[in-house]
């Protein structure tokens, strides 16, 4: 009933259009905190069944995230800033993980990973790094666009890795499903931030999420890149991590 009103007083008086689902789904936030007030008031402990979702178990496993942070892979394009949103995106669906975001923006918004012949701007991968081992994380995901290859997800791992390589598979496989972009497979290669020398999580692995050219247009898109957050959080809630 709520939502009938609250839908026919919107097209009655002209107030700003929002899209139908959206709204739909505030009112049922807001409606479930009205249930829980209630049943507060009247000492009747809300949930999961009366439609007010459980807080989620907490989980020991640290998730340190290393979003790109270039911008000087293709024209007009910010890399580090698709990429920053999509980790933050992913952080705010994963509440029963800790999160330590290692970015470094500050030293300079270009670099390379790979040892084609060497890494470029290590200093700011060293900073990078120096932040996730400091928050003791036991998993750490790079998050990249490529540039210059052929449209899809690819996921990296170091050779011989087999852990990484194993959740490198599970999430890219999510993000085939929810993107509906090519598989660009599992690549092993040495990788700067992934060597174990210097990056002490157990699990380690870099993705490829779409081309800078090829899936301009798909990553500019706020709601696919919400998809991709939600692939990510869905698949790694659903992992063995504990």
């Amino acid at each position: 009933m709520l939502v009938t009103l609250a839908l026919a007083g919107t097209a009655a008086y002209g107030l700003t259009r929002v899209p139908a689902r959206a709204l739909t789904r505030a009112l049922v936030v807001e409606g479930r905190r009205v249930a829980a007030a209630c049943g507060a008031l009247a000492g009747i402990a809300p949930t999961a069944a009366e439609g007010v979702a459980p807080r989620p178990t907490r989980r020991s496993s640290v998730i340190a995230w290393q979003p790109s942070h270039q911008a000087d892979t293709g024209v007009d394009w910010e890399e580090y800033v698709i990429c920053g949103d999509i980790v933050d995106r992913t952080i705010a669906l994963l509440p029963e993980f800790t999160h330590v975001k290692a970015w470094e923006t500050g030293m300079g918004l270009f670099g390379s990973n790979g040892y084609r012949p060497q890494p470029k701007n290590a200093a700011a991968f060293d900073s990078e790094i120096a932040k996730a081992n400091a928050a003791r994380a036991t998993v750490f995901i790079s998050v990249h666009n490529d540039g210059g290859a052929p449209s899809g997800i690819l996921g990296m791992c170091m050779p011989s890795d087999g852990r990484s390589r194993a959740l490198a598979e599970r999430l890219k496989a999510a993000l085939l499903s929810a993107t509906g972009l090519p598989d660009r497979g599992i690549r092993e290669e040495r990788l700067y931030s992934l060597e174990p020398e210097r990056n002490k999580a157990g699990t380690r692995l870099l993705l490829e999420i779409g081309d800078n050219k090829a899936d301009r247009a798909f990553l500019l898109e706020d709601a696919n890149r919400q998809a991709i957050a939600e692939a990510l959080a869905d698949s790694l809630r659903e992992s063995d991590l504990p």
